[in-house]
C-alpha cells in the first residue's frame, strides 16, 4: 500500500465521523403531534438528534436519530411514567419490556407453520412504541361511525393480523364483524400501529405470529 493510500483511507476515517455527527442541527416543536425533535439544517426532512414524543404533558418516548434512522437506546413509557419498553437500535436487542394492562389484553398464535395455536412463545410480538403510545394511538385517532351511534351500537371489534418474522405486519380481518362501520374504522386505527413491532420468538428464532388487537365502542 503506498503512503497516498495510507494517507486517504486516514483522511476519510477522520472525516466520516465529522459528516455524520458533526452537522448542525435545527429544534422542532410539533403541536399537533405533542413532538420535540432534531433535523439537519441542510435537509429538513431528515431527524438527527433527541426525539420526545408527549400525551396530555406526559413524557411518552424518548430517543435518539441518526441521519433519519432511530439509533441507541430508546425509552417508552406509560401513562403513570413507568418505564414500559427500553430498546437498543445500535444491537437491535431488547433491554427491558412490561406489556402493561391494555396491551395485556392482546392474544397471540401462530401462523402458517409447523407450530399449532397451542404452542407457546418465547416472546410474544411486541408493539416497541410502549402502552402510552398505544393507548394514545386508539384515542387520539378513533372515531365512532354516525351509523353505528344512530343505531346504538356498540361493543369490541377485535382486530385481527399478522406480525411476521421480520416484524412486519399484514393481513388486517375481522372475523366477527359488529358492522355499521364499527370494523372498518377498527381495522384503519389499528393499521397506525403498523410500522412500530418487534417479531414473536419460538425457540429462540422469529416467527409468524397472529395478533388479535381488541377495539372497544362504548356510547356514552
Amino acid at each position: 500500500m503506498t503512503t497516498y493510500m495510507i494517507k486517504k483511507i486516514l483522511f476519510l476515517l477522520v472525516l466520516v465521523p465529522v459528516l455524520l455527527f458533526g452537522q448542525k442541527t435545527k429544534k422542532f416543536i410539533d403541536k399537533d403531534k405533542n413532538e420535540t425533535f432534531f433535523v439537519l439544517k441542510s435537509d429538513k426532512t431528515t431527524k438527527h438528534g433527541e426525539y420526545k414524543k408527549f400525551w396530555n404533558n406526559k413524557l411518552l418516548v424518548k430517543g435518539y436519530y441518526k441521519l433519519g434512522k432511530k439509533d441507541s437506546i430508546w425509552e417508552s413509557y406509560d401513562l403513570k411514567g413507568q418505564l414500559s419498553i427500553k430498546y437498543d437500535y445500535t444491537k437491535n436487542q431488547l433491554i427491558y419490556y412490561n406489556p402493561g394492562k391494555n396491551i395485556g389484553n392482546m392474544k397471540f398464535k401462530f401462523i402458517n407453520g409447523s407450530q399449532n395455536s397451542d404452542s407457546i412463545l418465547n416472546r410474544i410480538p411486541i408493539f416497541l412504541g410502549g402502552e402510552g403510545l398505544y393507548l394514545m394511538t386508539i384515542n387520539n385517532n378513533i372515531r365512532y361511525p354516525v351509523k353505528a351511534q344512530e343505531n346504538g351500537i356498540s361493543g369490541t371489534v377485535n382486530v385481527f393480523f399478522n406480525v411476521d418474522k421480520f416484524g412486519k405486519t399484514s393481513n388486517y380481518h375481522v372475523k366477527s364483524p359488529l358492522g355499521y362501520g364499527l370494523d372498518e374504522e377498527a381495522i384503519r386505527v389499528s393499521k397506525l400501529l403498523s410500522d412500530n413491532w418487534l417479531a414473536g420468538l419460538f425457540n429462540g428464532q422469529p416467527d409468524d405470529v397472529e395478533v388479535m388487537c381488541p377495539i372497544g365502542y362504548r356510547l356514552q
